[in-house]
Formats: C-alpha cells, structure tokens, sequence
C-alpha cells in the first residue's frame, strides 16, 4: 500500500504531513482504534504491522450464527491486516461517524499521527493538495472494500444493500458543478441483459442510475498488466468466462463506474442492466479532464467517492453480522441499540440538499422521473 500514497502525494505533501504530524510508537498488542469510538487523528503506518477486528454483535442472527460454529460466545472477526503506508481512522475526517472497527498492533509498530482538525484545515486551504490526498484515500479504501468482499461475499453469498449514492454525491457538488453536469451529460435508455461495465475491461463511461434496475457482479481474476488489456481487446467478441459473483442490485440513485476516475487498474466488477434502464451517461475522459482543469470541482467529487467507499465498506461489515445492528423488518426496535443503518439526523439535512440539487438536475434535463 506504501507505492498509493508515493504515487498520488507529491514531495511538498508529505513534507506538509511531517511537519504537522507526530510519530507514535505502539508496543505489541497496543489498540490504536476501538471499536464504536470515535476518531480524532489520521494515522499513517510508518512501520510494523497492525490487524483490523470486529466483535460479533449479538443483535445480529449472523453473527449467533457464526459464534456457535465457533463455539465462541464472543468471537471476533479479523478483516484486515495493515503495513506502511496504510491509512487509518479515515472517519475522522470523511464521516464522523464511530470506528467500524477496532484495530490493534501485532507487533512493534510507528504510525504519524495527523490531527483531523489540522488536517481539515489543510484540505479546505490547498484544494490540489484535497485533490490527491482524496484521489490517494478512496484508492486505499477501495483495495480494503475488494479485500472484504473475497473474504466474505464468496464464502457467505451474502447481497450488499444499496446506499443511494447519488443523494451524497449531490451534497458534496456544488451549483456550478451540477451545471457542468447539465451541459456534458447525456441521458440514454439502456436495453435489457445489456452489459455497462465488464470486469477486466476499460471503463470510459460513468452512470447515473435513474430508472431500473442493474447487478453488479464481483469477479476475482482481476488482472491490471498492458499485456492482458490488448488480449482483451483483439478478443471482444469472445465472452469472458472468468468466474462472477453476484454482490447487489442497484436501483434509482446509483453511481456506476465513478471508479474509473481514480483508479487505473481495471474494474473487478461487471454492472448488467436486469431490465430497461435510463441512465444519465457522463464520459470518463472528460470529466477525468474536467476535474483536473478544476481543482475545487476535483476535491469536492474525489471525496465524495471516497465518503461512497468508506459507506459502502462499513455497510459490508455490517451485512456479514459484524459490527452494528442492521433493522430487520418486523423486528422490535431497541433503544440500546443504534443500527447500521439508521438515519443519522445531523446527515438529513445535507443529504436533503442532496436530493434536491439532483431533482433540479433532472428538471433542467426535462426528466420525469
């Protein structure tokens, strides 16, 4: 993970990062983060190793489920192990909600500690600066959500819930920016069985799902090389028979492909249209052009895509029975219990605003929805 940070930071930002963070030794066994806590610091992993866990929430048939294959009333689920040049405590400065997960150092360890709300100041003050930094974060996120879904998504054949991306993303853009949208998207009606996104192939477009419903599907064989891109493209018209797995469905309010705008390694997902989509089409390339040419455009749609990443992976955690609470239909509420997926009340507000610069969006597009 140390060669995402090097590649998207230049000199001047990691020098930034020195002189305002402090280096902290942590002994063997030393909880850096505890679970349901909250994050104050971003914390970068100089050197040593440290492992990411969940206890299993006994609010969740899942994880019952789970603890008695174990035999273990409180088990607890590793999900990741980190090294240098990891990134830590990114809810600090990302969402503010609690720590999806506890994490700890297995053995002698440094990490920089950056102050969030030095940090913060840094992001709003450098908008190039809040522009790799964010482009760095989502990456480093996205290969830990990948990582989560070979773990648990193929051994439990388990369905990740959708997010209704496009609220967030909205809140994140400004007026300005959902005018470039305006005047460079396009909307297109998608036939059934069609395929958006194939796994192992370029993207060069992004969606916006406003009508129907698509699969996504996750595919193992992942592979980034020059070589296997041109085998692909001078055989297009042989089917990929890599093996898929089905991880969601995605409705109205759907991001498909955003991805693509960060990350130059090929997509480990296919996007297949179930039935008759519209969608709203926007060229990778040009937004990719766009967002360089504007900085503060730049940061805020990389952080928003990072903001999707972090959502969509602490969602996982929780669909596997780890973690908080997820609402089952019928069930009692407690009031001891705060669920995954309840509505956080300081969040309506601006995911409201969300909503309604998209929905003005679609008037100015004359799209009935």
């Amino acid at each position: 993970m140390t060669e995402v940070l090097l590649q998207q930071l230049n000199n001047s930002d990691i020098n930034w990062m020195i002189a305002n963070g402090s280096r902290q030794q942590l002994a063997s066994n030393t909880v850096l983060i505890r679970q349901q806590s909250s994050v104050n610091s971003l914390y970068i992993v100089l050197d040593g190793s440290l492992t990411a866990t969940v206890k299993s929430n006994s609010e969740s048939v899942l994880a019952g489920a789970f603890s008695a294959l174990e035999d273990d009333s409180d088990l607890e689920q590793e999900i990741g192990r980190f090294s240098s040049g990891d990134v830590l405590g990114e809810t600090s400065f990302l969402n503010l909600s609690p720590a999806a997960t506890a994490v700890k150092a297995t053995e002698k360890s440094t990490v920089l500690v950056l102050p969030r709300q030095k940090l913060l100041g840094k992001l709003r003050q450098d908008a190039d600066f809040a522009c790799r930094f964010y482009r760095a974060i989502a990456i480093l996120l996205q290969n830990r959500f990948d990582r989560l879904i070979q773990q648990f998504i193929g051994r439990q054949n388990l369905k990740i819930s959708p997010l209704q991306d496009i609220p967030l993303l909205f809140e994140e853009l400004s007026d300005s920016d959902v005018d470039w949208i305006v005047r460079y998207s396009r909307v297109q009606e998608i036939a059934a069985d069609t395929i958006l996104i194939r796994a192992n192939r370029p993207v060069d477009t992004l969606y916006l799902l406003l009508r129907g419903t698509a699969s996504v599907s996750f595919n193992e064989n992942r592979s980034s090389s020059f070589a296997s891109v041109f085998s692909m493209l001078e055989n297009l018209e042989e089917s990929d028979e890599s093996p898929e797995s089905e991880i969601a469905l995605l409705t109205k309010g759907e991001i498909i492909g955003e991805m693509a705008l960060i990350d130059t390694r090929l997509s480990a997902y296919s996007f297949k249209a179930l039935g008759k989509l519209q969608v709203l089409a926007i060229n990778k390339q040009q937004l990719s052009i766009e967002l360089q040419q504007n900085p503060a455009m730049g940061t805020r749609f990389l952080r928003a895509i990072a903001m999707l990443v972090s959502a969509r992976m602490q969602a996982l955690i929780g669909r596997v029975g780890y973690g908080r609470s997820t609402y089952q239909i019928g069930e009692t509420l407690s009031q001891n219990c705060q669920y995954a997926d309840e509505i956080d009340v300081e969040m309506m507000d601006s995911l409201s605003l969300g909503g309604a610069r998209f929905d003005w969006m679609l008037k100015r597009l004359k799209i009935l929805i």
